[in-house]
């Protein structure tokens, strides 16, 4: 199966974790500065870290995927560092850190293994290299 993102080893494809969903979150910051008799002043203090959102669905029983994708994902989390983020097509995106992962499970067979999981995981941008 073509792989659809890769972050470090892991790599998001439809015999892994498939995601429905990337979301992309920028932002500015502007700190307010009270003045007397007079309306805040407004100061940009800079960028914040981008964000991507994932959110997916791993479908257990297909092609024997099984139940432990979301634990490579947490196992890299665990492991808190910075891991490269490479698009489908080969666009190198830079170094991203794992910051949350929520997991739901589903539609669960005999001996209680689910098998739906659904999960959205989410990184902040590190540097475009590991020396930042």
């Amino acid at each position: 199966m073509a792989t659809m993102l890769s972050l470090g080893g892991f790599k998001f494809s439809v015999d892994t974790a498939a995601y429905n969903e990337l979301t992309k979150t920028y932002e500015w910051r502007w700190k307010s500065q009270s003045r007397i008799g007079q309306s805040d002043l407004l100061q940009y203090t800079g960028k914040a870290a981008n964000k991507v959102q994932l959110n997916g669905v791993i479908a257990t029983t297909l092609n024997n995927v099984g139940t432990k994708q979301i634990d490579k994902l947490v196992s890299m989390a665990d492991e808190v560092k910075p891991n490269l983020l490479v698009s489908g097509t080969g666009d190198v995106l830079g170094y991203w850190c794992i910051t949350r992962l929520n997991q739901v499970d589903s539609k669960f067979v005999k001996g209680g293994l689910p098998r739906q999981q659904t999960f959205n995981l989410e990184l902040v941008f590190y540097g475009d290299d590991i020396q930042n």
